[in-house]
């Protein structure tokens, strides 16, 4: 029986995967295993391509959740989104509260007094929040 289109199988195989190139990235079809075609670009090219097209952004949940997430356009131009819950923000203030982060940051008892005042400004809004969601 002769092979169809829909049986092959596109791959990319990263820097170093199972290349003898450590520096370049191997995109292809495979058929049944067997490599069918393939072309190798180098990995500085494919990486300052995709880091180019990329949108990193975070943002805060109701909940208080911090997410990170990143935009990757595709072909086509349409837009996929990454994203994963790293922390709450209870965590990521006690992380960068702690004394071993405030000393390699060098932080100043201004740059507090700034981060205080901002979190004020953020509690002030969460407030009123919650008073428009109470008359609901």
């Amino acid at each position: 029986m002769k092979p169809q289109a829909s049986d092959l199988e596109p791959f990319i195989e990263a820097p170093g995967a199972t290349s003898p190139h450590a520096d370049v990235y191997r995109f292809g079809y495979r058929l049944g295993g067997a490599v069918v075609s393939a072309v190798d670009l180098p990995a500085e090219t494919v990486e300052k391509l995709l880091l180019s097209k990329t949108g990193p952004s975070v943002r805060i949940t109701p909940r208080g959740e911090i997410v990170p997430g990143l935009s990757i356009p595709n072909v086509l131009g349409e837009v996929g989104y990454v994203a994963e819950t790293v922390f709450s923000i209870d965590d990521l203030m006690r992380e960068t509260l702690s004394a071993e982060t405030l000393r390699m940051e060098e932080a100043t008892p201004e740059d507090l007094a700034l981060l205080f005042s901002r979190l004020e400004c953020a509690i002030a809004l969460v407030r009123t929040a919650i008073d428009r969601a109470s008359s609901f």
